[in-house]
């Protein structure tokens, strides 16, 4: 049964489309795989058994809308499994990707002062998703303030995340724009594991074409730097895609010293 309270935008809530929708009980909270990096981590035990109200867990098929830009609904989503992306509307015609959220990362935290949603937030792989109303949030700041803490460094993360976004894929050959990619996308904790987004997807992330990211990931492929382990699963060699991101002998610099660019682990950690 689908609640009747807020608005999902699509079809993500229709029986057809959306394969799980179930209330969360604080002790259920208490055992999620991802508890320990989103955000009811600031909570002790007692605080989760006394959740003021359900927290819906949802799973989004692949190019389904969490939300759309402009949306008021008021809710937060902790994303436990798979990759969302964030973006806006074109305005000169080409997609906008503000960034990717990834597994314990927080999206929709605009609906934290009632302000409308800032990007649209598309599944890019099988996901699933906390949907957290604002009313159950602030009803737990009122007895545990180290919530509204967390609050503000995930709000402040996701702007890092944003800018650091920008910078890791403005720059350099489509070959390293993607690698920097992948290498964020990989989750070491799962053996650097990650579900490979559509090839449209790829291109429009790194900001190349369709043919250009499948030249790529072929070459790739074929270097042995990510090999396929399943229906759009893969594995990266962490150690030689980072490798494939240093200055080669003999780069000239144009007058200044080449520096390399740190690629980042999946919630933003300098590797």
């Amino acid at each position: 049964m689908i609640a009747s309270s807020g608005r999902v935008s699509g079809a993500a809530l229709h029986e057809t489309d959306c394969a799980e929708r179930s209330a969360r009980s604080g002790s259920r909270c208490q055992g999620c795989a991802v508890r320990n990096i989103a955000l009811f981590s600031a909570l002790q035990s007692a605080d989760l058994d006394d959740l003021p109200l359900p927290i819906d867990d949802l799973q989004f098929s692949n190019g389904q809308e969490l939300f759309q830009e402009g949306d008021r609904q008021g809710w937060l989503y902790t994303i436990k499994i798979g990759l969302v992306k964030l973006d806006r509307a074109p305005i000169d015609g080409a997609l906008r990707v503000a960034r990717l959220a990834q597994r314990g990362d927080l999206i929709g935290l605009e609906a934290c002062i009632s302000a409308p949603y800032f990007y649209r937030a598309t599944a890019i792989s099988s996901v699933r998703v906390c949907r957290i109303g604002v009313e159950t949030i602030r009803l737990l700041e009122r007895d545990t303030p180290t919530l509204r803490r967390d609050l503000i460094e995930r709000w402040c993360r996701a702007l890092r995340d944003t800018d650091d976004f920008s910078t890791l894929l403005g720059t350099g050959t489509p070959t390293t724009r993607l690698a920097r990619l992948l290498l964020k996308m990989a989750d070491p904790l799962f053996g650097e594991t990650f579900a490979m987004p559509k090839r449209e997807d790829l291109g429009a992330i790194a900001g190349m074409r369709l043919e250009t990211a499948s030249r790529v990931i072929a070459a790739l492929l074929r270097d042995g730097l990510i090999e396929k382990i399943g229906p759009r699963f893969y594995r990266l060699d962490r150690a030689a895609m980072e490798l494939r991101l240093l200055p080669q002998p003999g780069m000239r610099s144009k007058g200044r010293r080449v520096q390399r660019i740190a690629p980042t682990s999946q919630h933003g950690q300098t590797l």
